[in-house]
């Protein structure tokens, strides 16, 4: 059973003896453990924990141990289909940046993982990279863990839990994070997309990104027939997306995201002139990332070198992407840290998604945020206002308040 002892060590070299207390207890594995203390108070203190349930593991696991049976155990759900393969990179990348970055807590066996050490963990990933999101993923990563951990029986709690990661303000003062390119701007890209060698594809793909609100996954990711022309114009049904790492249509990652979009009259006849110019789209075989082999039916912008298959990001932007902004005179070549001359963008294609939701603003009456967020696909309301409640003042509205209160006394 738990108990505390007052351990008497071999005498030193010096003559001196040094005694501590010993806390011995069952751990959740059945095997007993037992820590030594300098303070008899320290040691009640500890299995007073232990007792509650509060802390306590396995003797023999670390957190290393624990991360890798973990990644095991879900590289197994991807092979049955269960789960995405990126995902399980996810989590190896954090295994690493914790094995790399801070080898003694990868070392910190189970029985001895507390709040304060996974919470010291985190604060120095972010002292080391500066990035938050870095250390709110790895959160995640730590809780899942442990909620593991605790249903192999490695640990009585999970100590991850409690943790917090202070987000960055997405913008400081009140001040936008993304400034809209103007309509002028908007107008050399529309007039550079209908210039080029693939001028029919680059104006469909630039009038569905601009005025539907498209993220570039779901676009890559469309099949033809989720393009429904009608007599006024159509709907780009969002029901798949494409992962740019491992080029595999995989599902949506929120209910949210799965929605019907309608688009004007000319986005409809650009997407017919480019049905017409492409040819019929030609389904095929996909490995998608559950590594499920499955046929497919073709997808609206196919990989142009085949005519089928999918058209990955970076192909995206060399082949369709980059051209067209040097066309529209919105590409720069800078030197870069090595001195090599490299081409920068004036901005890339998810910009076009702002300029989506600014010009459905723009527009009298104006739509409410809970149609934006409808159109956009986000997962919640206050995503939406995040990015885009800066784009809901109205000067005239503002100046009629302010006319109408003076009146009410004058």
């Amino acid at each position: 059973m738990a108990h505390v002892r007052k351990v008497t060590h071999p005498p030193r070299r010096d003559g001196s003896v040094k005694t501590s207390w010993r806390a011995t207890w069952l751990g959740q594995d059945g095997k007993r453990q037992s820590r030594n203390f300098a303070r008899k108070k320290d040691a009640d203190a500890h299995l007073s924990e232990v007792n509650a349930g509060r802390i306590g593991g396995s003797a023999s696991m670390t957190m290393l141990d624990l991360a890798d049976q973990h990644i095991r155990y879900f590289d197994g759900l991807v092979k049955a289909g269960k789960r995405a393969a990126v995902t399980r990179d996810a989590y190896q990348m954090i295994r690493e940046r914790m094995a790399t970055g801070d080898p003694a807590f990868a070392r910190r066996r189970l029985n001895d993982l507390r709040a304060v050490d996974c919470q010291n963990f985190l604060d120095d990933l972010f002292a080391r990279t500066g990035s938050s999101d870095q250390a709110v993923r790895s959160r995640r990563a730590l809780v899942t863990w442990c909620r593991f951990g605790m249903r192999k029986g490695w640990l009585n709690a999970n100590p991850a839990q409690p943790c917090v990661v202070e987000r960055e303000a997405a913008a400081r003062d009140g001040e936008p994070s993304f400034e809209i390119p103007d309509k002028t701007t908007l107008a050399d890209l529309l007039k550079a997309a209908a210039e080029g060698d693939h001028a029919v594809r680059d104006t469909a793909v630039v009038r569905l990104l601009m005025f539907g609100g498209f993220r570039i996954s779901e676009l890559l990711g469309a099949a033809d027939d989720a393009a429904v022309i009608r007599p006024q114009g159509m709907t780009l049904k969002v029901r798949e997306k494409l992962d740019r790492h491992y080029k595999t249509l995989d599902p949506l990652k929120t209910a949210k995201s799965r929605r019907d979009v309608p688009l004007g009259q000319a986005a409809a006849l650009a997407v017919r002139a480019w049905r017409l110019s492409r040819g019929p789209a030609r389904a095929f075989t996909h490995q998608d990332g559950k590594y499920q082999t499955r046929r497919v039916s073709g997808r609206l912008f196919p990989d142009p070198r085949t005519g089928a298959g999918v058209w990955g990001y970076n192909e995206f932007v060399n082949d369709c992407w980059l051209p067209l902004m040097r066309r529209a005179g919105l590409v720069q070549t800078l030197p870069d840290s090595k001195g090599k001359n490299r081409p920068v963008q004036a901005f890339g294609p998810h910009m076009l998604r702002h300029v989506a939701v600014s010009l459905w603003l723009a527009q009298k009456p104006r739509p409410s945020i809970k149609k934006v967020q409808e159109l956009v696909g986000h997962a919640t309301l206050q995503m939406t206002m995040d990015l885009y409640g800066h784009l809901w003042t109205d000067e005239d509205e503002d100046a009629a308040i302010a006319q109408a209160s003076e009146r009410l006394i004058g």
